[in-house]
């Protein structure tokens, strides 16, 4: 095939990773909601408990974000094997944006700013890993596969199949 005849392959390709970005940050946005909203309840309930009630927060918006993203941006089945992925992911995105943090803001930045700075990086490391390790959908496994469908066979179906069952 020539390199003309990929192009409406790619660009098909780069629009629907380009939609699952938005649809991500979509989610993403939300759990900053999730995240506050938590918060401000934990809080309340036990003023003098802040890594506690924080930890619970973040961890309430990691949980809402992963089934939210399985469902709306990358249209996969919600399983515990996911979600602990998941998990890791959204802590190799924290680590990676608290860095990125700490290098602006001993640059002498606001702290906002410093955040704000930062968060984009936390989000594509989140959205790549997502894509190629959580969600693991065919278009980033593969460029010669269907675009839409994402892989979200269960262990107990791969199983099966590997043992020639249907």
């Amino acid at each position: 095939m020539s390199v003309s005849g990929n192009v409406p392959m790619r660009i098909a390709k780069y629009r629907v990773m380009i939609e699952r970005f938005i649809r991500y940050g979509i989610i993403g946005a939300s759990g900053v909601g999730v995240n506050l909203g938590v918060l401000a309840v934990l809080h309340h309930l036990w003023p003098h408990q802040a890594t506690v009630t924080y930890v619970l927060a973040v961890e309430a918006s990691i949980i809402t974000n992963y089934v939210l993203n399985a469902w709306f941006t990358f249209k996969a089945s919600v399983h515990l094997h996911g979600f602990l992925r998941y998990n890791l992911v959204s802590a190799g995105g924290l680590v990676v944006q608290t860095a990125i943090y700490r290098v602006v803001l001993g640059q002498g930045i606001n702290y906002i700013i410093a955040d704000l700075i930062a968060i984009p990086f936390g989000t594509v490391i989140g959205f790549v890993l997502s894509n190629v390790w959580v969600f693991r959908t065919r278009e980033a496994l593969s460029s010669h596969d269907s675009i839409e469908r994402p892989v979200t066979e269960s262990a107990s179906s791969a199983f099966r199949r590997s043992r020639g069952d249907r």
